[in-house]
């Protein structure tokens, strides 16, 4: 029995210490690529006239484990990895959003200046969106809903467990305030289909729900062009 604990032990220790260098090598990859991109054009002046407090932003991040989320919970078209809620704050635009503690120093909610959340987003990779009829009253609603969770320092939801607000992840947070909280979007009740449409990034860019307000993605002509430079560059 002791033989079969102190391996069990050594196997959750070598777990958990794989884990931790996966993390470490996806970071220093994250912060090598920020920095060759660090002033790369993210979004235009013209378009950020175009904003409204409580419109969510999606990036694309790097390193492997934005790679396995861009595949993985996307439909193709895109291949954005993260969330965000944007709202003004002492005249310049700031967003609200959840991020986990393997990849950042809070766990959780937090808020930071949009320049550095674009920082850390591939560019030509943004897309800014909207729910569908959404007023500015209504935006400025979900940027205090997005305070409050603020406030509380709401962990980051580890589990995937949806439409529990103790915890939240990047897309359930907007989920929870949109749905629950404030019932501008009425999404399936079903649970399976819940919980299917909670755990994957389209859901944010389905016209059934949401209207695309900025799309920095090369169109198909632009996107076959660049390949085919980067083809001839190689």
């Amino acid at each position: 029995m002791k033989k079969f604990l102190f391996f069990l032990a050594a196997l959750l220790l070598l777990s958990y210490t794989a884990f931790r260098i996966f993390f470490y090598i996806d970071h220093r990859s994250e912060e090598k690529q920020v920095a060759e991109n660090e002033h790369s054009l993210r979004l235009t002046p013209s378009q950020l006239d175009s904003l409204q407090e409580g419109d969510i932003i999606l990036r694309r991040g790097y390193g492997i484990f934005s790679d396995l989320i861009a595949k993985r919970l996307n439909d193709g078209r895109f291949d954005v990895t993260h969330s965000g809620i944007l709202y003004r704050k002492n005249g310049n635009w700031w967003v609200i959003h959840s991020l986990s503690s393997d990849v950042s120093n809070i766990d959780g909610m937090q808020e930071q200046p949009l320049n550095a959340f674009l920082k850390y987003s591939m560019p030509k990779k943004i897309l800014i969106v909207r729910p569908l009829h959404s007023t500015p009253e209504q935006g400025r609603a979900v940027v205090q809903r997005a305070k409050h969770y603020l406030k509380a320092q709401i962990p980051f939801d580890h589990l995937g467990t949806i439409d529990e607000p103790s915890q939240l992840y990047c897309t359930e947070l907007i989920y929870q305030i949109l749905d629950n909280d404030l019932h501008f979007i009425a999404f399936p009740t079903d649970k399976p289909q819940r919980q299917q449409l909670f755990t994957t990034m389209t859901t944010l860019y389905n016209p059934k729900y949401f209207e695309i307000i900025i799309n920095t993605y090369p169109n198909k002509k632009q996107k076959k062009l660049i390949e085919k430079i980067l083809k001839h560059s190689e």
